[in-house]
């Protein structure tokens, strides 16, 4: 028997992940499951500053259980009709700073409402006084990547991946822990184990009610400034119904946030093969195709610099770092930001050896670098004869790809782009590989540096 999965504890492990956040979507085809993450990861970011959680499911159930005031505006009525934000947010009194901003009686268009300039403007705001807004919205909804572009990323709740969510903008990926399904493989090539599954979405339930009066109503030009309104009188919400409601929000608690207790994007297993919904930009996660060369695989590295640029990594490949050993780089999956590493290990003995040459050489500077385990990388040629092996790297070189050998037993050669911790690292750079006309294909990367 499978108990039921806690996603209102799933929620809680992205507190390390939004610390830094002050704007992100909560994606889901299950609103109850979406709304119970988005409470989740609210009750934990609350005990430090203020959270607000904006219903743009249209009365999610966990969310809606918490309103209780007569009021019908919400968010919707807010951005549409110019209801003060004050107004609608509902403040919740056990949970520190936290308010619930309602989806509200006039139904749901996403058309306008996810394209509304305001949301830059909101967004905004909550920086300027480090809160957090967490938009709760479900998968199938047009046009939901301009208003994850107006955040800081999204996190996916569930198997339903948007087609147009970029991969760059996930922040994190919540699935239930199933059996995994049959990977597809391109017929007599190496499987690039991306099992691309067409995405059943649960269509939004058409609410009922409709606001009285709207008729003839004009888009209001009087917006408060968001950063002015939250910072001098946060969700002070009229009509509430209970006296412990009609406190003012309670001051922030300052806590210490656990460091690891949300450092994984993704929760599933590395092994585990994973479908993944949308197409070839929508969070393709694979599965490396040689799990049984696991205890063979060169994992150890030595971290030499990030850059958050690709053009700055090219650069330095070519520069500073041309003569490196299996030089190439990744991903940081906590930043986005390009790792630059070099040499390719079983044992972390060697990448020691080479981090102790490197720094003999002064290419880095002391205390400069570190040894990391980074056992995973892109395939993209197999057994290259000896003779061949210079002229094909150079080759990929002078288009800036970061492709290098490993020499296998048999004296030929097989080629790798890029070097990560984990298939949820590799999956952010899979576009990037399509666009240099290489098959995705993850694997163990295996052999010794030349």
């Amino acid at each position: 028997m499978t108990l039921p999965l806690d996603w209102t504890e799933r929620g809680r492990e992205l507190e390390a992940l939004l610390a830094g956040c002050h704007a992100v979507v909560i994606i889901g085809s299950d609103p109850v499951a979406t709304a119970e993450v988005a409470l989740g990861a609210a009750r934990t970011q609350s005990r430090s500053r203020r959270v607000a959680i904006a219903d743009l499911f249209g009365e999610a159930p966990p969310l809606q259980e918490l309103v209780v005031s007569d009021d019908p505006h919400g968010i919707v009525d807010s951005f549409l009709f110019g209801v003060s934000l004050n107004r609608i947010a509902q403040y919740i009194s056990e949970a520190g700073e936290l308010f619930i901003l309602p989806s509200g009686a006039a139904p749901l268009d996403y058309e306008e409402m996810f394209t509304h300039p305001r949301w830059g403007r909101l967004v905004a705001g909550f920086r300027e006084v480090n809160a957090l807004l967490l938009l709760v919205a479900p998968a199938n909804a047009p046009r939901l990547r301009d208003l994850v572009d107006a955040t800081d990323g999204a996190v996916v709740v569930g198997d339903a991946v948007p087609a147009e969510l970029s991969v760059a903008q996930s922040l994190a990926w919540l699935r239930t822990r199933k059996s995994a399904p049959t990977a597809l493989a391109a017929e007599n090539a190496p499987a690039p184990l991306a099992a691309v599954a067409a995405a059943q979405v649960v269509p939004r339930r058409d609410r009922t009610r409709v606001m009285a009066g709207i008729a003839g109503l004009f888009l209001t030009t009087a917006l408060v400034g968001a950063a002015l309104w939250f910072a001098a009188r946060p969700f002070a919400s009229a009509g509430r119904s209970t006296a412990a409601r009609s406190k003012p929000a309670p001051a922030a608690q300052v806590f210490a946030s656990t460091p690891d207790s949300a450092t994984k994007p993704v929760a599933d297993s590395a092994a585990r093969p994973l479908a993944v919904a949308g197409q070839l930009d929508s969070f393709p996660l694979l599965t490396p195709v040689n799990v049984a060369d696991t205890a063979m695989a060169s994992a150890f590295a030595v971290r030499l610099e990030q850059t958050n640029t690709k053009s700055g990594a090219i650069l330095d490949l070519r520069g500073r770092f041309e003569t490196v050993p299996a030089g190439t780089y990744g991903f940081d999956p906590r930043n986005r930001f390009f790792l630059l590493v070099a040499g390719a290990y079983p044992a972390r003995i060697g990448a020691e050896s080479l981090l102790v040459r490197l720094h003999t050489q002064k290419i880095l500077a002391p205390g400069i670098g570190s040894v990391v385990s980074l056992p995973f990388a892109f395939l993209v040629e197999s057994d290259v004869p000896q003779a061949d092996i210079a002229s094909r790297l150079k080759s990929y070189a002078a288009r800036g790809q970061p492709v290098y050998a490993l020499r296998q037993p048999s004296g030929v050669a097989h080629l790798y782009f890029g070097a990560y911790e984990s298939p949820q690292a590799a999956a952010l750079a899979v576009p990037m590989v399509r666009d240099a006309g290489v098959t995705p294909t993850l694997v163990y990367r295996i052999g010794r540096v030349f």
